[in-house]
């Protein structure tokens, strides 16, 4: 599909308005909570750039839809309390390897602010498999579907029939594409709220665990304090005899490290280790904040 045909704007127009749609939806509740929303729109804070960009543990740049940030604004970059990705795919065969490419760019940022434990989801409309949707439910996404059935009934609300194949001849995509650019703001506003409506159900529920994850307490903070020297062994015997013959009473063991088990309210857990006592103290204070 070339980029510049009709067939591949017309997606892209429904990819458009699907992520304005989750922004008007979502814009609430980071206000609610006194977060920065970004998405694609120039920032002073990444000098004037649109694309709305993080680094990942590993250095690595990924491009991102929506993410919620504390203490941002749009002159200073925040603490990513929200990862949520947004794709519209209109046929089976690309929903596998835009599943990979989401969990791809989502993974690697949760491990780097592991430390802020971030909310994560993934917002998919149009044709996707149930494969790639388990898989990133599996790996721990909040995932919302939206079937293309919904886009389309979405669209017929402001007189547009969202519908096509493979086959569908260019000009017919161009009527489309020109009948959304002849809508008013108050009929875009219209398709939103439809959207909105058609899919209330979903996004309540993805609404509610976000809200779960933003409001939750840590209830417990558990802190093993290790002490001895590392033992290594070639086989299950050796290491059964080192165990059988310690002797756990000895003070002479020199510290080893913090392990930190963290527990919040809504069900998450977070694990840490440090040999550092400034660097365990700094984790701490970062999730307290």
């Amino acid at each position: 599909m070339a980029l510049n045909s009709p067939s591949h704007r017309f997606g892209q127009m429904i990819g458009d308005v699907l992520e304005d749609t989750m922004i008007k939806y979502l814009q609430p509740v980071a206000e609610k909570y006194s977060l920065y929303l970004d998405y694609r729109h120039a920032r002073s804070a990444r000098n004037g750039r649109k694309e709305v960009r993080w680094v990942d543990v590993n250095g690595n740049t990924h491009k991102l839809d929506i993410v919620m940030e504390k203490n941002g604004d749009e002159a200073r970059l925040g603490e990513p309390r929200v990862f949520i990705e947004i794709a519209w795919r209109r046929y089976t065969k690309h929903s596998k390897n835009k599943a990979q490419e989401i969990s791809g760019a989502i993974q690697p940022l949760i491990a780097k602010y592991s430390s802020f434990t971030p909310f994560f989801g993934a917002i998919v409309a149009g044709v996707f498999t149930q494969n790639s949707l388990n898989q990133m439910t599996s790996e721990g996404f909040e995932v919302v579907y939206i079937p293309i059935e919904i886009i389309e009934k979405a669209f017929n609300v402001v007189g547009i029939d969202a519908h096509w194949e493979e086959n569908t001849q260019e000009h017919i995509l161009q009527e489309k594409i020109d009948a959304y650019g002849r809508l008013s703001c108050f009929e875009v506003e219209k398709l939103k709220d439809e959207l909105i409506k058609l899919t209330s159900e979903q996004l309540g529920a993805f609404r509610l665990k976000l809200c779960n994850s933003l409001e939750r307490k840590i209830e417990s903070i558990r802190i093993m304090s290790m002490f001895g020297d590392e033992s290594a062994f070639s086989n299950v015997n050796e290491a059964c005899t080192f165990i059988a013959t310690f002797n756990e009473k000895d003070g002479r063991f020199k510290f080893y490290k913090f392990e930190i088990y963290v527990r919040y309210s809504n069900g998450d857990k977070l694990e840490a280790q440090y040999t550092e006592k400034s660097n365990a103290i700094a984790f701490l204070q970062s999730i307290g904040r």
